[in-house]
């Protein structure tokens, strides 16, 4: 083999050699951005959770005030006001009946 021929083999494996460890530090350089981007992803799916269970939470009470705040739920809350107010109103007039029929005087009880 003549010398040319050899200098060119030899500026070949040089090139591939280079090429490969470039490669090499591409590869490692990707695999670091990966383990970010995975860690960033895992981040990303916490926060996510946190925010659906509070989602979750807020239906939940936004539910319990529908239910409460509900047409006829109102409706039976009020009847039963109602005749609450209409029992306290006829013990009003039985209290003012009884205490007319006091005349606040006590006789005198027999001592032993």
């Amino acid at each position: 083999m003549d010398f040319k021929l050899l200098f060119q083999i030899g500026a070949v494996i040089a090139s591939l050699s280079g090429a490969w460890a470039l490669v090499r530090a591409q590869v490692s350089t990707l695999k670091q951005v990966q383990e970010e981007i995975k860690q960033s992803l895992k981040e990303l799916k916490r926060e996510q959770e946190v925010v659906d269970n509070n989602v979750s939470v807020l239906r939940n009470q936004i539910k319990v005030l529908t239910d409460i705040l509900s047409p006829s739920n109102l409706e039976r809350e009020n009847k039963w006001k109602g005749g609450i107010d209409i029992s306290i109103a006829e013990m009003q007039e039985d209290i003012k009946t009884l205490q007319h029929m006091h005349n606040g005087s006590h006789p005198p009880t027999a001592k032993e």
